[in-house]
């Protein structure tokens, strides 16, 4: 009896050994072949990842010298709004649900829509229920992406709505938000 059970356990482990190396073979090969669009949508996880995990020096190293949007930030001011967002919530959780990916033809610049619902959890404290100081929503991005020679790296972010952060909303430039109508009061 006791020598069918070491059998089953050497089973198992085998089992669990030829799955760990497929699943890091599949990975290594889909880097290697899987082209720049897996690169891309890697880049996308690995910056999902750092930010639910408030790592600022790595979300730093994802962006560019060359950093600039349309509302003013340069690399300086998007890498403080991070530190920002990350101190504001005591946990952050972001699922990805699309990525767009269109590369130009020599496959150095890429322009990415990224559809995610990104949750916030508010306040210091211990909840008292699990829904306390919850805030989120579905937001969708324009992710501008320049390979460098270390990679690809952030240029250019724009807020394809109005996204409520920290209770404030963001990404209203040109487009109304807040049900306030375009252009100037009228008299």
């Amino acid at each position: 009896m006791n020598f069918r059970i070491r059998d089953y356990i050497k089973v198992y482990l085998w089992a669990v050994a030829i799955s760990l190396i497929a699943f890091f073979a599949y990975n290594i090969l889909s880097d290697v072949f899987g082209g720049e669009q897996a690169r891309i949508k890697k880049f996308i996880m690995t910056g999902k990842a750092r930010i639910e995990k408030k790592n600022l020096l790595g979300i730093s190293d994802m962006v560019s010298f060359d950093y600039k949007d349309k509302y003013g930030n340069d690399r300086a001011a998007l890498v403080f709004g991070v530190k920002s967002f990350a101190s504001y919530y005591k946990d952050v959780f972001i699922n990805i649900e699309s990525v767009d990916i269109k590369l130009n033809e020599a496959k150095t610049e890429a322009d990415v829509e990224v559809v995610a619902l990104i949750i916030g959890r508010t306040g210091q404290g211990t909840s008292e229920t699990i829904m306390q100081g919850l805030e989120g929503e579905k937001d969708k991005f324009r992710l501008k992406l320049v390979k460098e020679e270390n990679g690809w790296k952030l240029v250019d972010l724009e807020f394809l709505q109005p996204v409520n952060v920290m209770g404030e909303t963001i990404g209203c430039v040109p487009a109304p938000c807040r049900g306030y109508p375009a252009g100037p009061p009228s008299s």
